[in-house]
């Protein structure tokens, strides 16, 4: 249902407890004459043609629907001054479900059209209830907002057109496009139809150029009274314009009626009830999207935060009653409830008084029905539809992208030439489709790095770092992220045959790159994957195997683990693969494989101190001394050589074996930062700039340390300051790599 327009804001000041029973007032009877129209309009929609004979019990029960939605939600909505209304986009998707009913019953009494009709109308509302109760119970309202925004806008613009439609065919008495234009060959259903469009034409004006909430009641009223009173002066009978079909064809009693339900429940075809069933759901999702849509509307408006879940809840519980009534549904609508808080009414006075007037309303149904132009509740109807289609199809076009805005209208045609349900299956189609693509179009490659650039957290021997600077190539470490699917894992295997089609052959006239020998892929980032995913990994493998390489997986997730497993991957049975705790360790053990492979590793770790030391500095003849002046530790593995949070007197150099750098992490944990070998040199930042140690340094394997202490230093710059200067340009020399390979870290993380 439209809502009225929104006046501007007002000063916000708390209202006075007389000025907000005025203004609940105010807003209930500008609510509820509001319902009284569309009401008539919704039940008119309904209960046309072949139901026409319903349309007075079609109007009371529409209209004690609007009451006891106004009355329970004002009651227990989170939003004390929250106005419900009978909402007309799932009534739209039902009166097209009713005519194909109603066309499949032709032969069928009359008695059994109407009821079946209400059980549809009635079960729409009760699966709409269950549905609100249901997902607020679970507290998935929020979940419901991912729904695809173009389906959404589709959906509703589709809608828009079911109300053009409907307009048509309650002027015509004809349902589906093309019958209801033949109809208009008839003088009298062309003079209706004419009249209607002209109705819905100054709707559209005048609610483009006034913003009070009585512009639409003061047209409708305005446009009855003209026509009652333009009937005499054309010496046109009241019973002359029923029989031409410009007024409804029923008796002009002053109170309403109501569908009897044992008599629908007696009479209703229930199969055909059951065939209606998808069109039901879809009301009912579309009347989520709504209610959600609208309380996020109050929520921005209003500056508070609203229980979405607790409106589901009670919004469905209302939506149940009425359902149980053979209603249709409804839930808080946007623009009436923002008047209420603008006016100042700030209780539950609001929805009371607005229930109160559709109840009063009710006493004069059946007069009003016997009195209201065909012409007007088909102009009110066309008007709306007009709107629908003016806001989520051509406005829709300058807020959307074009792809998006695509997807609308492939909707709305869809929904125009073929049917509802076939509209939303082909909205979600195409979001699903276009999903699937832009997001295969996201880099799945996090990173990529050869050995030789990307190097392990272990400082080595210089010969060690040298060897590796140019076997390391053979080593290649790739980064993936994000969800790999059937979409995006292939994005990996052409870097992969690239990589080894380089290998050993010519490309753009220059030599090719070192054979693999080792392809990491770090799963670090990786938040999901599913078997197409796995298959492709498959074929991966398949080509490293080829190769004669190793295939290094890092990090990998339990759940991407077993979708290997799965497709027949094996990680700890297949030579071919190989894992690894994290990216670090995997680098580790590729390395050491290459050193191992060469004999640098083991001839780097056993050479003696002073060839380390030539290695880092160049040669010097006071190297000799330099070794002289330290002292020697032989230490067994877990022994502390550092502790973090001492003051730091000496530095380090590992001659023999290997320590590991780590902090303590609050659970308890340790995390290794660095290893260092036979070579690396070892505390030297905190000595130099006067500062406490920041990490742990413990033993790994049997070692023999070298100890420079700062006595030492001191002592010798003082009494041999060559031989101090050589020291110095050893912690020199270290740190200018440690720097050097910091900011290769950096360029490869921003890269």
């Amino acid at each position: 249902m439209s809502d009225a327009p929104i006046p501007k804001p007002s000063t916000g000041h708390p209202a006075h407890p007389g000025r907000s029973m005025i203004a609940s007032a105010m807003i209930g009877l500008i609510a509820g004459i509001d319902n009284l129209g569309n009401g008539l309009a919704i039940a008119a929609l309904l209960f046309t043609g072949p139901l026409a004979a319903g349309l007075g019990a079609g109007v009371g029960v529409v209209l004690l629907s609007a009451a006891i939605l106004a009355l329970l939600v004002a009651l227990r909505s989170t939003q004390p001054n929250s106005v419900a209304l009978v909402q007309e986009t799932g009534v739209a998707i039902l009166a097209s479900t009713v005519a194909t009913m109603a066309a499949g019953l032709e032969d069928a009494p009359e008695g059994v059209r109407i009821a079946t009709a209400f059980a549809i109308l009635g079960g729409s509302t009760l699966v709409t209830g269950l549905l609100f109760w249901m997902v607020g119970r679970l507290r998935l309202g929020r979940l419901v907002r991912f729904f695809p925004y173009p389906v959404v806008a589709g959906f509703l613009a589709g809608s828009g057109w079911l109300l053009v439609e409907g307009a048509l065919a309650m002027v015509s008495g004809r349902h589906g496009l093309g019958a209801g234009i033949a109809g208009l060959a008839a003088p009298m259903v062309a003079v209706t139809a004419v009249a209607a469009v002209g109705l819905a034409g100054l709707l559209v004006l005048a609610m483009r150029r006034s913003d009070s909430p009585f512009t639409m009641p003061l047209v409708l009223l305005a446009t009855a009274l003209a026509f009652h009173a333009g009937l005499p002066l054309l010496g046109v009978t009241a019973e002359q314009a029923r029989g031409w079909g410009w007024l409804p064809g029923v008796a002009g009693g002053g109170g309403f009626s109501l569908p009897v339900p044992t008599e629908v429940l007696a009479l209703a075809d229930w199969g055909r009830v059951a065939a209606a069933l998808p069109a039901m759901v879809s009301v009912a999702v579309l009347g989520m999207l709504g209610l959600l849509l609208n309380v996020s509307g109050i929520e921005l408006a209003q500056g508070r935060d609203i229980d979405a879940d607790a409106e589901l809840r009670s919004t469905g519980a209302a939506n149940l009653l009425a359902g149980a009534l053979g209603g249709p549904s409804g839930y808080v609508g946007l623009g009436m409830t923002l008047l209420a808080g603008r006016m100042g009414a700030t209780g539950r006075g609001a929805g009371l008084a607005t229930a109160a007037v559709i109840l009063g309303g009710l006493f004069v149904a059946g007069w009003l029905v016997s009195v209201t132009p065909v012409f007007l509740t088909a102009g009110l109807i066309l008007f709306l539809g007009v709107e629908l289609l003016q806001e989520w199809l051509i406005d829709a076009h300058r807020r959307l992208p074009r792809t998006e805005w695509l997807i609308v209208l492939a909707v709305v045609l869809a929904i125009a030439g073929i049917g509802f349900m076939e509209g939303l299956a082909l909205g979600l189609a195409v979001s699903l489709a276009m999903f699937v693509y832009s997001y295969s179009r996201l880099p799945v490659i996090r990173g990529r790095h050869s050995g030789a650039e990307l190097r392990s957290r272990v400082d080595r021997s210089p010969a060690a770092s040298l060897h590796l600077t140019g076997a390391g190539a053979a080593i290649e470490a790739m980064q993936v992220q994000g969800y790999l699917f059937f979409g995006t894992a292939e994005q990996i295997v052409g870097p992969v045959r690239d990589r080894l089609e380089r290998a050993g052959g010519q490309t753009g006239g220059q030599t090719g790159a070192q054979p693999l020998r080792f392809l990491i892929i770090d799963f670090r980032h990786i938040k999901g994957m599913d078997s197409a995913a796995a298959g492709v990994f498959r074929r991966i493998r398949n080509m490293i195997e080829a190769a004669g390489a190793t295939l290094v997986l890092s990090a990998l997730p339990a759940a991407v683990e077993d979708a290997f497993r799965n497709c027949g991957l094996d990680p700890d049975r297949d030579p071919v693969l190989r894992r690894a705790p994290d990216l670090d360790h995997a680098l580790e053990s590729c390395e050491e494989a290459l050193l191992a492979g060469n004999g640098a590793g083991l001839a780097g770790a056993d050479a003696p101190l002073l060839r380390h030391l030539e290695a880092m500095t160049g040669p010097h003849p006071r190297l000799a001394d330099a070794v002289a002046a330290l002292d020697t530790l032989h230490l067994e593995p877990d022994e502390v050589l550092i502790r973090a949070g001492e003051a730091a007197s000496d530095v380090f150099i590992v001659g023999r074996g290997r320590v590991k750098v780590q902090i303590a992490l609050p659970d308890g944990r340790s995390l290794r930062l660095r290893t260092m070998t036979a070579g690396a040199v070892v505390g030297e930042i905190a000595l130099l700039l006067g500062q406490t140690r920041g990490a742990d340094v413990v033993v790994e394997t049997p070692a023999t340390i070298h100890r420079l202490t700062a006595a030492t230093l001191a002592r010798l710059e003082r009494e041999d300051p060559e031989l101090a200067l050589v020291l110095h340009r050893i912690l020199a020399t270290t740190l200018a790599q440690k720097v050097t390979l910091a900011n290769r870290l950096i360029e490869q993380a921003a890269g």
